[in-house]
């Protein structure tokens, strides 16, 4: 299966009094990385003023520390459809001596949103044939 990797580039304001990555930032590169997913991904713009994503429900899983000197990955796929939401997949490595390392990993709930209509909708075919062909290597 393919995932959509996003470098996230680290900066001064990432680092905690540990020296190391503060566990609040990772949300935020969880939605880096899953904005650039869907530009990549959808081959077309979504509007998303009008049908878009709410996060309904966001986990990490801390592994190892990450430090400043890190160049870190997150690698990104959809593991799970249903009628109205989808499970995004994170993986957050980076490169070592022999291979890459898992530093944390995590998921979130996306639900498709009406903002017109101010409800939750299906979750529209034509993202999931596309999020499906890119998974598939098509």
């Amino acid at each position: 299966m393919n995932t959509h990797k996003t470098k996230i580039q680290l900066r001064f304001a990432d680092i905690d009094l540990l020296g190391h990555v503060n566990n609040a930032r990772f949300a935020s590169f969880m939605e880096i990385a899953r904005v650039q997913f869907f530009r990549d991904v959808m081959k077309r713009p979504i509007n998303w003023t009008e049908d878009g994503l709410i996060v309904a429900r966001l986990e990490t899983d801390f592994l190892i520390p990450v430090f400043f000197q890190d160049e870190l990955i997150v690698e990104v796929w959809v593991s799970q459809f249903g009628q109205k939401s989808f499970t995004v997949e994170y993986r957050f490595v980076v490169e070592g001596d022999a291979g890459p390392i898992l530093k944390a990993k995590g998921k979130s709930v996306m639900v498709a949103f009406s903002y017109k209509e101010n409800r939750s909708i299906p979750v529209p075919e034509w993202w999931i044939e596309q999020i499906e062909a890119f998974q598939q290597g098509k």
